[in-house]
């Protein structure tokens, strides 16, 4: 999946990162740190990467994490790495780039993607 750490200026003058828009979404998911799962909350969702929020379990001392997931709507399950881009706090809410993932696990990501575009 390629990324592009190319940014641009938002209309507000700030650099933004994003190679892609994110779409809000609301969902229950499991991030792997040291081969345990640990229950977290996606925020958002682009096709590069995606925003959670830990509910429980350890915080991330480490940089990559392993993630799992269901779209809504869907039974299918996803299954990506990542590396923790921004906001690596204790306890808050951070962004992860999507490293690797099944292109079957990627398409699916864009099909959503999609339909929320047209709704």
């Amino acid at each position: 999946m390629h990324t592009s750490s190319c940014g641009h200026e938002t209309k507000t003058g700030k650099h933004e990162r994003r190679a892609d828009p994110r779409r809000e979404i609301d969902l229950l998911m499991n991030r792997f740190l040291n081969g345990y799962p640990y229950l977290c909350r996606a925020s958002d969702i682009s096709r590069t990467g995606m925003r959670i929020h830990p509910i429980s379990g350890a915080s991330s001392a480490t940089r990559f994490v392993g993630l799992q997931f269901q779209l809504p709507g869907s039974a299918d399950v996803i299954t990506a790495s990542g590396e923790i881009v921004a906001g690596a706090t204790k306890d808050g809410p951070y962004g992860v780039r999507f490293t690797r993932m099944p292109a079957v696990s990627a398409s699916r990501i864009g099909r959503y993607l999609a339909a929320r575009l047209s709704e």
